[in-house]
């Protein structure tokens, strides 16, 4: 009995690992930040579809960490971009992964003025479904 429970295991650690080994060739991290691109890579609750929707994600929510080089109508088009991919996004994968995704783009101080700023544009944006186009985007 407990060789079965050692071979499980060994194999489910095994069979874990290389999935963490093999998603970055199946993934395009280009574009990602290293520390959220090992983030996304390491965390067992991804999965490869998973992975690869928050990488595109992540390389649109990457523009609000210069928002602060904008100007206003610039910031607003981001604002407007941002909402626009987190609904694209949130129709493929769970707000959870996304937040848990935001969190690690966003953990610096001064990251997360940008995000707050860009976050208070994007409540001034009126959204409906209708009006966004997801064709293609994730």
């Amino acid at each position: 009995m407990k060789k079965r429970v050692c071979f499980f295991f060994i194999l489910s650690t095994t069979a874990l690992s290389s999935c963490q080994l093999i998603s970055p060739m199946i993934t395009d991290y280009n574009g990602v930040r290293r520390d959220v691109a090992t983030y996304i890579n390491s965390n067992l609750l991804f999965s490869l579809k998973d992975r690869e929707i928050l990488v595109n994600y992540t390389k649109g929510q990457q523009k609000i960490l210069t928002a602060d080089r904008l100007g206003p109508t610039a910031q607003q088009n981001l604002a407007l971009e941002r909402a626009e991919g987190r609904y694209c996004a949130s129709q493929h994968i769970s707000l959870k992964k996304l937040n848990l995704v935001d969190h690690q783009i966003f953990a610096l101080p001064e990251h997360q003025a940008n995000w707050q700023h860009i976050q208070k544009l994007q409540m001034q944006i009126n959204l409906t479904p209708e009006n966004i186009n997801c064709e293609g985007k994730f």
